[in-house]
């Protein structure tokens, strides 16, 4: 329709400016289009066809920036104007952060700890085949038993997590040779200090299982037949070890598990094993966390607990083992939904710690645990006609995410700290790496909240492991762990059986339950237990658009304010091939809700939406 106003005017933040675009109005005597930074009354003039404008990131402290534009029409005449806004910062009460430093002592006794060294040395196996990466993991471990004396650098940010940790490193020089100068130099520095290469075979997955165990157990190096031949004929020969080839010591996976049990049960971790075998992506993409593996000499198995053979073989190990309450599986599922390994392992006491590409695990472990505090849940003024708004990122009760992704997010990511936004990490972090929990908290901001995981202290289906018969137990202790990892907010998945539901809502100590089970505990009794609040977990939003849709799709009550979280799949939304993206994809979609819904949506964090939801509650609104 003709109108003397531009049209779909929007603004965006482009590389540090500030970028508007508009549509021509209908009208025949248009001159220009005057766009006024009203921040700095600075004016440009736009010819017509143009419909762009670019000033400078203003530099004030400003939660939106003001931009108007009018038409200037061939007869001088000048339109009344659209004032549109580039919105920086979607939190609607920021409160003040608290020092992250503890007076509770932290958690401990669950995982296995080292002890420090005054300067590490670093080997760089970036270039190594992948094949030879397992081996000098495994070296690391076994070097790592006692002391952190060794640090791998699988890809850059290894390095730059030393630097903030700041860690006293050397950088040992590679040696002089065509490949695997990571491996060569690690191997020629220290081969004298074990007893035997192991030799396995990759075309029986349970050797790699195997060779893991006797490595750690008799300091031993696990080869396979290229890599022995590399050794014999770049590096001068295997020296005094002694060959153990285990390739055909045993008929089947059943015998060959039952065997290191017989000879190694009593001398494994009593709290620590390992899902860490052979995934069918290891020749690209070679998991990272066996160091952690030979260092605990924790029990390692591959085995698929949904194929009837493997779950015997599994209840077997697990019988055997007679794992206590909190003891924790490493590594990820055999079967196609790696996550279903709580199927069984919880049944026997044991949560999941999902750690694939977790590197230098036995470095990390060596600092002292430390224990962590944050703010709690402050509640805002909620009105009817306002949808109020938290947002989490997902996966961090996987440690690889914490060390990975979601590190590289809380590193890189530009205009993190002006959207509210939750951050699930590890509670286990505070004896596990108490320096990367650390380094969260030394670095975030007040728009930023450290929350669990599912399902807190460990990953764990609540249903399983209530068969167990030890889950009270298990919710103490995660009671526990949550109060020292300072995390007020806990996510939680595959608890539908109602009794077990509540159980962990009046057992958690946490503010509030972002529940992501597949039924909805809407009964009025399981909204508000012991004063904890459930939170829909709400839609896994995978791409740009996803958040824009989930919250369009909400009509506004103008009898009660409505609720919201939406869940950020951190590896999806969160990176454009390798560059990191999330908060700037997550603002452009608010700021197109804001202008497609103005002043309907408002944004918290989930500790503070859950304390509004429980004030408007007690108040006597309807949740």
């Amino acid at each position: 329709m003709e109108s003397d106003e531009v049209r779909v005017p929007k603004v965006i933040e482009n590389n540090d400016k500030v970028v508007i675009s508009w549509i021509d109005p209908y009208i025949t005597d248009l001159d220009k289009i005057q766009v006024t930074d009203m921040q700095t009354n600075q004016i440009i003039l736009v010819n017509k066809g143009i419909q762009k404008a670019e000033f400078p990131l203003p530099n004030f402290d400003a939660n939106a920036y003001r931009y108007e534009l009018k038409v200037l029409k061939t007869t001088g005449e000048v339109s009344n104007g659209i004032i549109t806004r580039l919105i920086m910062n979607w939190a609607q009460h920021i409160h003040p952060q608290i020092d992250y430093n503890s007076k509770e002592i932290p958690q401990s006794g669950m995982f296995f700890k080292n002890k420090p060294v005054d300067k590490v040395l670093v080997y760089d196996i970036r270039q190594d085949d992948n094949i030879s990466k397992l081996t000098s993991a495994i070296m690391q471990g076994v070097l790592n038993q006692e002391f952190a004396r060794t640090y791998l650098i699988w890809q850059d940010q290894d390095l730059s997590q030393l630097k903030d940790a700041e860690c006293n490193y050397e950088l040992v020089t590679p040696i002089s040779i065509s490949k695997n100068k990571g491996f060569a130099t690690l191997f020629n520095q220290f081969k004298d200090e074990f007893k035997y290469l192991i030799i396995w075979d990759e075309n029986q997955p349970w050797s790699w299982s195997l060779a893991q165990m006797i490595s750690s157990q008799e300091k031993g190096i696990p080869v396979t037949e290229e890599l022995k031949t590399f050794i014999e004929k770049e590096l001068g020969g295997i020296g005094n070890l002694v060959v153990n080839d285990i390739r055909d010591n045993w008929n089947s996976k059943e015998e060959a598990y039952q065997w290191a049990l017989d000879n190694y049960a009593t001398r494994c971790h009593p709290k620590l094993s390992f899902s860490g075998g052979l995934r069918n992506d290891y020749k690209d993409a070679p998991w990272r966390m066996y160091d952690y593996v030979a260092a605990s000499k924790g029990f390692v198995f591959w085995l698929d607990e949904s194929n009837g053979d493997d779950k015997r073989i599994m209840d077997n190990i697990f019988k055997t083992m007679n794992y206590p309450v909190g003891s924790s599986v490493f590594g990820y599922g055999m079967n196609a939904n790696g996550d279903d390994l709580n199927t069984i392992t919880n049944l026997h006491n044991c949560g999941f710690v999902v750690s694939d590409y977790y590197a230098n695990g036995s470095f990390w472990c060596s600092y002292s645990n430390k224990s962590f505090q944050q703010r709690t849940g402050v509640p805002g003024e909620v009105q009817p006609g306002k949808i109020y708004v938290a947002i989490s990122l997902s996966d961090g009760d996987n440690v690889q995410f914490d060390a990975n992704s979601l590190y590289r997010i809380f590193k890189e990511g530009k205009g993190r700290g002006k959207v509210p936004v939750g951050v699930t990490l590890a509670a286990g972090l505070q004896e596990l790496n108490p320096k990367l929990l650390e380094f969260y908290y030394k670095n975030k901001t007040d728009n930023d909240e450290l929350t669990a995981g599912p399902s807190g202290f460990q990953f764990i289906y609540g249903d399983q492991f209530a068969q167990s018969g030890k889950y009270d137990e298990w919710i103490n202790m995660n009671n526990k762990w949550l109060s020292t990892a300072g995390f007020h907010t806990a996510h939680l998945w595959r608890t539908d059986n109602r009794t077990y539901f509540e159980q962990y809502m009046e057992g958690s100590g946490v503010d509030a339950v972002l529940d992501g089970s597949d039924l909805t505990h809407n009964q009025s009794g399981s909204k508000i237990i012991n004063n904890v609040v459930r939170i829909n977990q709400g839609t896994h939003c995978r791409k740009e658009g996803d958040v824009y849709r989930d919250l369009m799709s909400l009509s506004p009550s103008e009898r009660r304010p409505l609720f919201r979280h939406v869940y950020l799949l951190t590896n999806y939304y969160g990176f454009d091939g390798d560059k990191v993206v999330i908060y700037e994809r997550l603002m452009r979609e608010l700021q197109r809700i804001e202008e497609d819904c103005p002043n309907t949506y408002e944004f918290m964090l989930p500790m503070d939406l859950a304390a509004s939801i429980k004030k408007y509650v007690e108040e006597g609104g309807i949740y």
